[in-house]
């Protein structure tokens, strides 16, 4: 087994926890992040682990960006070093420009770009190489201001992507996906998630399992102009081509049946 590390916050359930299967599929040992779903966690490893690939936790909450440099330091006495790290964890959440609190305003903020500008400083500081991927919304190209907080912090990390990918070259790349509708919502606002990482094997279309926003049920005809959801198989693929491919840095791939090119239906019921 090689020595190199890939780390994909909010690692444990959903997309994350997809991300973390096919990498290990592909033989990269994982640093599996995680802030309260210790159990899904510790499920997953034992999961990937079955890869033959080595698998270190590191719980961090990346809403407490005075946290993550210590945690950080702590986690690199343990990996010798990160080659990919998946900027992945999100809030999702209801609230207007207007009406959004505080609280939301500063969470969204922290876990959609002050932490990840954090772990890419940090990453600079390794002795090798390495490459960055940030998760964005393809739903960016749209006003949309239902969840303001999550938007407005989300247009920022696609910023950091483009001013990151200036200053750390060429030692380093930074690119961007853009996923459309993947999953069914889910508003972290008020419902507690189930500590279950996704299945071995889930099927393209099938969504992972996890309690959607009641009476949020998407027709496909209101998801995109393809009129299906994103297959998760096609997100990772996207992942692998943006590894392999050298020469791309600064990039977004939009990954999401054309929701960039006409809001769907869905975004204007919710």
């Amino acid at each position: 087994m090689n020595d190199a590390w890939v780390l994909v916050t909010g690692g444990a359930q959903r997309i994350g926890a997809f991300f973390n299967q096919q990498l290990a599929k592909s033989g990269k040992n994982i640093v599996l992040h995680y802030n309260q779903s210790q159990t899904a966690a510790l499920a997953l490893k034992t999961q990937l682990e079955q890869e033959n690939v080595k698998v270190v936790l590191w719980q961090a909450n990346l809403n407490d960006p005075n946290t993550i440099l210590q945690r950080f330091s702590e986690l690199q006495a343990q990996v010798s070093h990160i080659e990919l790290l998946i900027n992945n964890a999100s809030v999702f959440e209801q609230g207007s420009l207007l009406e959004s609190s505080l609280e939301q305003i500063q969470s969204n903020l922290n876990i959609h770009l002050t932490s990840p500008w954090l772990l890419i400083q940090a990453l600079v500081k390794q002795k090798w190489p390495c490459q960055i991927i940030n998760v964005l919304d393809a739903n960016l190209s749209h006003l949309y201001t239902n969840k303001s907080a999550y938007f407005i912090a989300k247009k920022a990390l696609e910023t950091l992507t483009e001013l990151a990918a200036v200053e750390c070259a060429p030692k380093i790349r930074v690119n961007a996906i853009a996923p459309g509708f993947v999953l069914d919502a889910i508003d972290t606002s008020n419902i507690s998630l189930p500590d279950a990482p996704i299945p071995d094997k889930p099927m393209p279309d099938t969504p992972i399992p996890d309690t959607p926003i009641p009476d949020t049920q998407v027709e496909n005809k209101d998801i995109n102009i393809l009129q299906r959801k994103v297959p998760l198989d096609d997100l990772y693929s996207a992942i692998e081509f943006l590894i392999k491919n050298q020469s791309i840095t600064g990039q977004t791939i939009q990954i999401d049946g054309g929701s960039h090119l006409q809001c769907p239906p869905y975004m204007l019921k919710n």
